[in-house]
């Protein structure tokens, strides 16, 4: 994903899995929050999210994941609320086993984004 400087230096409160070959960030339940708090306040989409564990000290994902597409004709700002909710929810109902740390990626969009972006 190509994002904007805003959107790299709030993910990058998180662990950087550029190691594994992943342009994110993989945040802790609380980063993760924070981060959809921000994004919030700045108006930023969450199109969705990956779930790691850790193991042996390395994340990796575990496959579940959450994804929000914007409606047609729905405003992008209440699209930004919507998806941010929906990402809250996902993070906080989220069961994880006792003995697995868990970290969430999070995709995110600005409004900006949208024009002229294509996917390659």
């Amino acid at each position: 994903m190509n994002w904007s400087e805003n959107i790299k230096l709030i993910l990058s409160s998180g662990f950087s899995l550029e190691n594994i070959g992943v342009n994110n960030w993989a945040l802790d339940n609380k980063q993760a929050l924070e981060v959809l708090d921000e994004f919030e306040r700045q108006g930023i989409a969450v199109l969705g999210g990956d779930v790691y564990e850790i193991v042996d000290g390395i994340p990796e994902s575990n496959y579940d994941n959450w994804y929000c597409e914007q409606y047609d004709d729905e405003p992008f700002l209440d699209f930004s609320k919507r998806s941010i909710a929906k990402a809250r929810e996902y993070i906080n109902n989220y069961k994880q086993s006792s003995s697995k740390s868990v970290m969430y990626t999070i995709v995110a969009e600005e409004l900006q984004d949208q024009r002229g972006y294509e996917e390659g």
